[in-house]
């Protein structure tokens, strides 16, 4: 008995998919022939066709549409703080190219909405990063044949240097009338080099004094303003434990002392601070650094010495506090939670250059 089946009328059909519709359901293709012979050269004719992407059809598949269908399907798994990316780039691409088809979108309509955000290098990259995604889906679901987004060409971005603390803002930290609670975060990420969220979402069960270690097993994220804590780090090397230096150990085990609650920065109505609460308490700790190293005179014309301040630049110095100490970079790596030692090289390769006073060493050396 042949594999496909002979109609009523003496031909052989069947049906192969072809790509998709707009709505996503399979493109299903009606085939017949006079021979199963003829039917069979038809089918292997179509399939290399699909291969080679001659019969693919986009139809009238809008890419605000995909887009949406794409977040939703293939982006289901992904993190909180990765899935917001993408959706804060359709909030670019949406607007100016989300009502095209698929088979529409031209490389120069992707190069117009990268020039249109240039002034801010990063966004073009996730808006190009998202893009590039999206239509290597389409190709995948036989929609497209052909990625524009791929050669959109980026603006140049200049990479900010990292940087340590000044000894002015050390001198600010000595000096600042914190809060007890103010004055714990930024212990926190000074003597442990803890991330943002890292720090936010430590317990009173992860300082064990005893030991004299600070475990970290968990990070606080935000998804649509509401305050997520998930269990694991960053990443797998983000879970660690660090040593809790002496200097720290008698303010921190105090402040423990203080607390009614499991979490040391709970919010106001949730276990944690919502992104607003800490916003607040990181304006409240630059302003009274500023207070405490700014003089009388200063004030009076609103002068504020410290700038630019974020709690990565005490993540930096920590691992700058790492270099000059002399432990290994296998064990910086573990401390910092990283997963490579790319970052910390970086960093290490930088301090050496400074260590080594390379220019003035020279001078020396070849002169008369």
């Amino acid at each position: 008995m042949g594999k496909y089946k002979k109609r009523p009328d003496g031909r052989y059909a069947t049906t192969i998919m072809m790509g998709y519709k707009s709505d996503g359901r399979p493109n299903n293709v009606f085939l017949s022939a006079k021979t199963e012979k003829e039917l069979k050269e038809k089918i292997f004719e179509a399939k290399m066709k699909i291969k080679q992407g001659e019969l693919i059809k986009s139809s009238d598949t809008l890419l605000k549409d995909y887009a949406d269908n794409w977040i939703k399907t293939y982006k289901a798994s992904v993190g909180i703080n990765t899935k917001a990316m993408y959706k804060n780039a359709l909030n670019y691409i949406k607007p100016e190219l989300g009502h095209l088809p698929l088979d529409k979108i031209r490389r120069s309509d992707v190069q117009k909405l990268i020039n249109d955000n240039q002034e801010h290098p990063r966004t073009c990259e996730i808006i190009r990063l998202t893009l590039a995604q999206i239509l290597n889906s389409a190709i995948d679901d036989k929609l497209l044949h052909e990625n524009v987004a791929k050669k959109a060409t980026l603006p140049k971005r200049h990479k900010a240097e990292k940087r340590a603390l000044t000894e002015l803002e050390k001198e600010a930290i000595r000096k600042a009338d914190f809060t007890p609670r103010e004055r714990a975060f930024v212990t926190l990420i000074y003597f442990f080099g803890l991330r943002k969220g890292e720090a936010l979402a430590l317990t009173k069960a992860d300082i064990d004094f005893k030991n004299k270690i600070l475990t970290v097993n968990k990070s606080v994220v935000i998804d649509v303003n509401k305050t997520i804590v998930k269990e694991g780090a960053k990443s797998d090397a983000g879970n660690r434990t660090i040593p809790i230096p002496q200097s720290a150990a008698p303010f921190l085990r105090d402040y423990l002392k203080t607390l009614d609650t499991f979490y040391l920065f709970s919010g106001k109505s949730a276990d944690t601070m919502s992104e607003t609460q800490y916003r607040r308490m990181w304006k409240h700790i630059v302003e009274k650094m500023n207070d405490a190293v700014t003089t009388e005179k200063e004030k009076l014309i609103g002068a504020e010495p410290i700038q630019g301040l974020t709690a990565h630049i005490f993540r930096h110095n920590y691992c700058t506090m790492l270099y000059y100490s002399g432990i290994t970079h296998k064990k910086a790596v573990e401390l910092m939670g990283h997963a490579d030692m790319k970052m910390i090289m970086e960093v290490y390769a930088h301090l050496d250059d400074k260590k080594e006073a390379v220019q003035e060493k020279l001078d020396h050396a070849i002169s008369l």
